[in-house]
């Protein structure tokens, strides 16, 4: 066993850090990028609007990106937020396999996808999500489950 000495310790605990990345020096400035097929566990991209409040914001156990602009997401958890003062989560959703695009604020599946509010459930097994107008546009195998009192809606 090798011991590392502590003024050297830092320098690992970063190349650590680097090793999902492809760090490229172009003359004086220094470019990280994301390397294609390595996955990067504990995914997160928030979602902000101009007041500085999350509007929206996917989660994963890892994303590994497979194209320029595109992630593979594992174990997906969307949530969207109400567009209040005080934001509440409108609804939440998840899936197995989600691809991303940041670039347009998209996320999209051919896998199930269960979608969670306050008084419905709703599956389906390919479906798009449009971060712009925090929407899940539901295109196949749609199930939807609606927990109201008919009652209460009667004039």
């Amino acid at each position: 066993m090798k011991i590392i000495p502590s003024e050297s310790l830092g320098k690992v605990v970063i190349l650590l850090c680097l090793l999902p990345y492809n760090v490229r020096c172009l003359g004086t400035t220094s470019e990280l990028q994301p390397l294609r097929n390595v996955p990067i566990n504990g995914f997160i991209l928030p979602v902000f609007n101009g007041e500085g409040q999350k509007v929206w914001e996917a989660r994963g156990s890892s994303a590994t990106m497979i194209e320029d602009n595109l992630l593979r997401v594992k174990k997906m958890k969307l949530r969207c937020f109400t567009d209040e003062e005080n934001p509440q989560e409108a609804f939440f959703a998840i899936s197995d396999i989600a691809f991303v695009v940041p670039q347009t604020n998209s996320i999209s599946g051919n896998f199930e996808i269960k979608i969670f509010g306050q008084n419905f459930y709703a599956s389906a097994h390919t479906w798009e999500f449009s971060g712009n107008e925090k929407k899940i546009i539901a295109k196949d195998h749609v199930k939807v489950f609606l927990d109201f009192n008919l009652e209460e809606c009667s004039p």
